[in-house]
């Protein structure tokens, strides 16, 4: 049982390690002679076509909102993520030969696609060219520091976000329940967080194995169960760290995935009850987990209710980035940028919210990214971006030719 308990210790640390485990993974994850996935993605629409390449990762966490923008992006009038997290939505994927990062490089010029999207690390991202790109963080954490009791830490929610869950608190009779039972354990994993993930992400469920939820999370941890009028219908798993000091919630989950428990706000409980626990058991900092680098996510627009600092993972992920890269310049294009807002970030590690527009497109600025951590915001105009004035619309994604940067050309690199 140790040396299974060690294993999982082991394999908790590659996939998640801070410090050291951090380094190893980082050094790893780039090593010379390595081959990285190359896939693109082609829309049955107008959307433009997609290329990732680099770390395997991105498959996971990049590409998959950035598929549903491509698919369902409909310029200043649209509404980012209406649709069912993960759908497809008739885009053809194909998996191309792995790359070298070699391959990679030289590649990034004149990429097959309208859209480049390159994960790798911090220092490859920027030695990478700079004009029509941008650099986003691989992926963030929202954090929030557990300041005085469970009232305090309700103060610091919007006035009108704290009225909405105190009233459906009232009429779902919420109240929080810790568990140390592996019985009660196994019912949350198996009745909530593997439901959850298969209803919300479908083929792209993101989770963790059984023996590492039990051995890693849970004996190093905190099991929360939200209970309805006595009926438990959404839970949380939290790692502890520091002593205690750091919670960080791992999994969560809705009994038996129900959208119904979203709709009623079970799953916002999750966080406000966790709240309330941490304030009352000498925990200093929450971390809500990772979000992906883009606001018009719904789970980033969720936890930012919270007003936690968005900062770099304390895990490899932190010296890691995307590098998005413009190649053509298309209406289908355009509607896919200003339809998609980013979180960037400079060569010294600060982070902003990127917004674009042309004359015919207004920023999407009614997608909030305002929170601590993140360093104001960039209207990026996109006919200087790409050097080139809007074109008509109608072009077709398919055949247009690249973009030839000339003297207006602009990156945000070099616009912030």
């Amino acid at each position: 049982m140790q040396a299974v308990d060690s294993l999982a210790m082991v394999r908790y640390g590659w996939a998640a390690g801070t410090g050291a485990w951090a380094g190893l993974r980082h050094h790893w994850s780039s090593a010379p002679g390595r081959r990285y996935p190359h896939v693109v993605t082609t829309p049955a629409g107008r959307g433009p076509t997609l290329a990732y390449q680099g770390f395997p990762e991105g498959l996971t966490y990049v590409l998959p909102y950035l598929r549903s923008q491509q698919t369902g992006a409909q310029g200043a009038s649209g509404r980012p993520e209406e649709r069912a997290p993960g759908a497809r939505g008739g885009a053809l994927t194909t998996e191309e030969a792995p790359l070298g990062w070699r391959r990679i490089r030289r590649g990034a010029l004149s990429p097959d696609a309208d859209i480049l999207v390159i994960g790798c690390s911090r220092r490859r991202a920027f030695a990478l060219p700079r004009t029509r790109s941008l650099v986003l963080p691989f992926r963030v954490h929202a954090l929030l520091d557990v300041v005085g009791d469970a009232e305090a830490m309700h103060r610091s929610v919007s006035p009108n976000e704290r009225r909405q869950f105190a009233n459906l608190r009232r009429k779902h009779r919420w109240t929080y329940e810790r568990s140390t039972s592996v019985e009660d354990l196994r019912f949350f994993y198996e009745r909530m967080h593997r439901p959850t993930m298969a209803s919300r992400h479908g083929e792209e469920t993101r989770s963790t194995d059984w023996s590492l939820a039990l051995r890693a999370l849970f004996r190093q941890g905190v099991l929360l169960f939200v209970n309805e009028a006595g009926k438990r219908v959404a839970g949380v798993l939290c790692r502890t760290e520091d002593g205690g000091r750091t919670l960080r919630m791992r999994l969560l989950g809705v009994l038996d995935g129900d959208e119904a428990h979203y709709a009623s706000g079970a799953a916002k409980a999750v966080y406000y009850l966790t709240m309330e626990w941490a304030a009352g058991h000498g925990v200093r900092r929450i971390d809500f987990a990772g979000a992906d680098p883009f606001p018009g996510r719904g789970v980033f627009q969720f936890k930012r209710r919270f007003r936690p600092t968005i900062a770099h993972p304390e895990d490899h992920y932190r010296d890691r980035r995307v590098y998005v890269r413009v190649v053509r310049d298309t209406c289908a294009v355009r509607d896919f940028l200003v339809a998609t807002p980013m979180l960037t970030v400079d060569e010294a590690g600060r982070i902003g919210a990127t917004y674009f527009q042309d004359a015919g497109r207004p920023a999407r600025l009614n997608i909030r990214a305002d929170c601590p951590g993140v360093h104001g915001s960039h209207i990026v105009d996109l006919d200087a971006f790409l050097g080139r004035p809007s074109p008509v619309r109608g072009t077709s994604a398919r055949h247009a030719a690249p973009v030839t940067p000339g003297p207006a050309t602009a990156s945000m690199h070099e616009a912030r």
